[in-house]
């Protein structure tokens, strides 16, 4: 005769030893990796826990092109509010700042056609940036020299529109503020 009820399965001695110490393991392990993480955040941020808040002055202008620091702080402003790691408030209350100089601007043919006339022209832009901690009076990062280019299509080849200068300048000017955004929230 079929015997169906359902008895528990005897598991000898050692086995059951095996798998409560595994288990036991397993469950030690999890807690000490966990407690080891404690500190850390998986938002990719090194910023100091005391710092909220970021002011963004103008930069100084050292180029000929008077409307780069209006428009570079713009880029940051918007990217920062974007981020939303820290709230963007005027630099005299803020717990760091984020300043420096437009140091170069440069704007050079790049490629020619073939009667030698320009068909786009290479912009770059450096800067000098540091990210200052005023609560403790503390540089967090500098550069010397933070640049970026890019090039715009001045005659219009292979079937686009022509670029002006300014387009080309707010593409070179959103990557460095990117570059800056970056580094400051993510440290890199």
């Amino acid at each position: 005769m079929l015997d169906l009820v359902a008895r528990p399965t005897y598991i000898p001695r050692m086995i059951r030893t095996s798998i409560f110490r595994a288990l036991g393991a397993m469950v030690g392990l999890g807690a000490a990796l966990a407690a080891g993480c404690g500190p850390y955040s998986f938002s990719g941020s090194t910023l100091p826990g005391h710092i909220k808040t970021v002011g963004i002055p103008l930069f100084e202008n050292r180029t000929d092109r008077g409307d780069l620091p209006t428009k570079l702080a713009e880029l940051l402003v918007e990217g920062f509010l974007d981020d939303n790691k820290l709230r963007v408030q005027p630099a005299e209350g803020a717990d760091s700042v984020i300043e420096g100089a437009i140091v170069e601007y440069q704007r050079v043919p790049y490629t020619f056609d073939a009667s030698e006339q320009v068909e786009t022209y290479r912009i770059e832009i450096a800067l000098e940036v540091r990210f200052v901690d005023v609560k403790k009076n503390a540089v967090i990062w500098e550069e010397q020299r933070l640049a970026q280019w890019d090039t715009y299509n001045f005659a219009g080849v292979g079937g686009q529109a022509p670029e002006t200068e300014e387009q080309g300048i707010d593409r070179v000017l959103a990557k460095l503020a990117n570059d800056i955004l970056n580094r400051t929230v993510q440290g890199w």
